[in-house]
């Protein structure tokens, strides 16, 4: 299983929470926003190709937990610059953490098309879910 601090997911749901309970003032509605129409995509793929209805299923509740819901409660807000600022600096700090721990952005490209093509969960959410249901 991949370790949660490789997944982009799972950083982003962390500013929302911080931003929720009012400890940082940077709005992540734009990092959500682009995570959100990547992960329809994922989405999309993944009926393309037939990926197992299980996996779809997982896919789609994690992207409730952390697109979905946190989008709606923070759609009334307004975008900033300095909150594209803010996602720009926080994605150069997830290149460079995923660079100090040995890994490139093709091993997540790699895990996602293995995620598609391949029915192989080696996402953490997705995993626990999988031990849930």
């Amino acid at each position: 299983m991949t370790r949660i601090d490789f997944i982009f997911s799972y950083w982003l749901f962390l500013w929302y929470l911080l931003y929720l309970f009012r400890i940082v003032n940077y709005n992540p509605k734009f990092a959500i926003f682009c995570g959100f129409i990547e992960n329809i995509s994922i989405l999309s793929l993944m009926f393309y190709y037939g990926t197992k209805k299980k996996l779809i299923l997982l896919f789609f509740i994690m992207f409730i937990l952390l697109k979905i819901i946190p989008l709606y409660s923070i759609w009334n807000t307004k975008i900033t610059a300095k909150d594209i600022t803010a996602t720009t600096f926080l994605f150069i700090i997830y290149l460079v953490w995923m660079s100090f721990n040995n890994k490139k952005p093709s091993d997540f490209k790699n895990q996602t098309l293995d995620l598609i093509l391949h029915n192989r969960n080696t996402l953490p959410g997705m995993t626990i879910l999988n031990k849930i249901i």
